[in-house]
């Protein structure tokens, strides 16, 4: 196996950390120059920019034909944010839901992914399960922008917001932080997954199982950076926000997207529903559940999280060597 892809997998993580700190630095210096919740901003500049990478491979993998790596990527990422993400930023910092919003959004969540099991029932997805997740984004963030245009005539919304210091406060430089971490982020995941999928593919693992896995952590490593920085900086609203948004933009755009313009219905695999799916809508459940009972996601249920994510991996391998499923 070629060193030099130890290398790429190395320097691409650098571009993923330095990435997340921008743009969750710029978030959150946007959302307090403009008076807007952070949460608003979570759930749509850092989660967009947090997913662009799935995008980009999700369309990648459509065009070329490898389904397996279509919905794996997907369902994979949704799984890793969830039990990997927040599982390691609880971990570093204990995740609250300070606003109503991550509330109403963590329902929208589990929604979209009982929607998108729904839609794989029949066993494939064509353009009018895409048109479907399609029209879901559109509703989804009108209800958004209408939420943030309430927050604007909410006075009690307009006040100072706390934040960490390093925060930039000039308008151009909080743009450029943004667009550089946004721009930063698909490059280093680019170059992980690249890296990565070689390796595995040296390994002779299916395309499946690289997008339920390799794919899933290595385009999940924006969400990791930035939402491991948002809680070090103490901002867990936002990192609940990253990770609740980027998953309804995984299913409602990126697979919408993908099964809109697949030349052919991506064929939904029958071990999905035994093992992906369930673990997926499980996740989503519980961090919907905290939301509503306003529990804070502590470190022990982090270690938790972390536990179960393992699990998961444990149980996919056995599934790979026909023992289980």
């Amino acid at each position: 196996m070629d060193p030099l892809l130890f290398l790429q997998l190395f320097s691409g993580l650098i571009y993923l950390l330095f990435g997340g700190d921008l743009l969750v630095r710029g978030a959150v210096a946007l959302a307090r120059k403009f008076h807007v919740p952070p949460m608003i901003i979570a759930l749509t500049i850092v989660a967009f920019g947090t997913s662009l990478p799935e995008l980009v491979v999700v369309v990648q993998a459509t065009l070329a034909g490898y389904p397996g790596l279509v919905l794996g990527n997907v369902v994979g990422s949704n799984i890793a944010n969830v039990l990997l993400v927040a599982g390691a930023a609880a971990v570093v910092s204990p995740l609250t839901y300070g606003e109503h919003s991550v509330r109403r959004d963590s329902l929208f969540m589990v929604t979209t992914s009982v929607l998108v099991v729904f839609l794989c029932w029949n066993g494939t997805l064509g353009l009018l399960e895409g048109g479907i997740m399609l029209g879901g984004l559109v509703l989804v963030n009108a209800i958004t922008a209408r939420e943030a245009a309430r927050a604007f005539r909410d006075s009690e919304l307009k006040a100072p917001l706390e934040w960490v210091l390093g925060l930039p406060t000039n308008m151009w430089v909080i743009l450029l932080f943004i667009v550089v971490g946004a721009v930063g982020l698909p490059i280093g995941a680019k170059m992980v997954v690249d890296a990565s999928v070689e390796i595995a593919a040296a390994l002779g693992v299916s395309d499946t199982v690289v997008g339920l896995t390799v794919l899933a952590i290595g385009t999940s490593l924006p969400e990791l950076a930035t939402t491991v920085t948002a809680a070090v900086q103490k901002r867990t609203d936002v990192a609940i926000g990253t990770i609740v948004g980027s998953n309804m933009f995984n299913i409602l755009a990126i697979l919408g997207l993908a099964a809109a313009i697949s030349p052919a219905p991506i064929a939904v695999p029958g071990g999905f529903f035994s093992l992906d799916f369930p673990v997926m809508l499980g996740a989503a459940l519980v961090i919907t559940a905290l939301a509503l009972l306003r529990r804070p996601v502590g470190r022990t249920l982090g270690v938790t999280f972390l536990v179960a994510y393992a699990a998961y991996l444990l149980l996919l391998g056995l599934r790979t060597q026909g023992l289980v499923f």
